[in-house]
This record gives structure tokens, sequence and C-alpha cells, in this order.
């Protein structure tokens, strides 16, 4: 029998996955928008471009800027699905106690970098994100802040998936080899 301990954290441990889960698919609306922008930019660049011997003010930078935020928020999201390139062929020859903890290894691991880019980008940023971009005249800050922002996101998928990893499972249903 089930004690009522358990249940309890069994439930904060589904209410994490499912806010995890929502947040992973806001984040892929935010990219699959950001991509379709970025197809609906160039492909007007083209026709302008050789169409009419034009273009618009600002076209490359503005695919530059969605094309910066799409990798710094898909790598969260790829850490979110385990996607991330991963060699795992020893790993699964251990006992499933040592899988989950080379789990839990990496994905700490993985945190503290993203938290050494996040530091080390927020003094850069201070030092140079209040030059203008050339075309646009935007603060180049609104770009660079895509570091943080997505090194953050990935720290907090990375301690979700910590903590799934040691109370949940094993292995995660998505990685099952059926």
């Amino acid at each position: 029998m089930c004690d009522p301990t358990t249940r309890s954290y069994q439930g904060t441990f589904e209410m994490l996955k499912k806010i995890a889960d929502l947040l992973t698919v806001i984040l892929d609306g935010v990219i699959a928008s950001f991509f379709a922008a970025i197809l609906l930019i160039t492909i007007f660049q083209v026709v302008l471009r050789y169409g009419f011997n034009a273009s618009v003010l600002g076209g490359s930078e503005s695919m530059e800027g969605l094309f910066i935020y799409t990798t710094a928020i898909g790598a969260a999201a790829a850490i979110r699905r385990r996607q991330h390139i991963n060699i795992n062929f020893m790993v699964n020859l251990l006992p499933v106690l040592f899988q989950r903890a080379a789990d839990v290894l990496v994905h700490l691991l993985v945190a503290f970098l993203n938290a050494v880019m996040i530091y080390y980008s927020v003094s850069w940023i201070g030092k140079v994100g209040s030059n203008e971009s050339p075309v646009m005249r935007i603060p180049e800050w609104t770009m660079q802040i895509s570091i943080p922002v997505g090194c953050g996101l990935v720290i907090f998928y990375c301690l979700v998936n910590m903590i799934l990893a040691i109370h949940s499972e094993w292995p995660p249903p998505e990685n099952r080899i059926c």
C-alpha cells in the first residue's frame, strides 16, 4: 500500500512534469513562429532582390536575430526532450541505478556550464549591449540577451530532468527502446 507522503511527492513530480511540458509546447510555438518569420522574410527578400532589384531595410538583421533566438530556445527544448547529442552506448550497459546517476551528472554539468555562460554573458552584455545594430539601430542587447535567456531555460530543464531522473520511472518513457 502506498503511503500518503509518497503519493504527495508523485503528485508534485507529475505537476513539475506538466509545467515543463507546457513550457516546452509554448517554446515550440515560439520556435515555429520564428522559423516561419525567417522563411517569409527570406522569400520576400529573394523576390524583391531578383524580381525588383530592391531589398527590405533590416531584413537580414531581423533574420539573424530570429535565428539567434531560435537556436537559444531550441537548445533548451532539446534538453527537455533529451534530444541533444547523446552517445549512451556505454551508459546503457550500466545497471539502472548507475544510468540514473550518469544522467543526473550529465545534466548537472550542462547546468553548470550554462550558469557560467550566464555569468559571463551578463557582464559582456553590460559592456557592449548599448551598441546599436548597423541597419535597424536597435540596441544589441536585444539580441545578446538571448544567451542568458536560453541558458536559463536550459538550467531549468536540466533541473527538471534531474529531479525526474531521481524520482520517476527509469528510463523515461520517451527513451525506451521497444
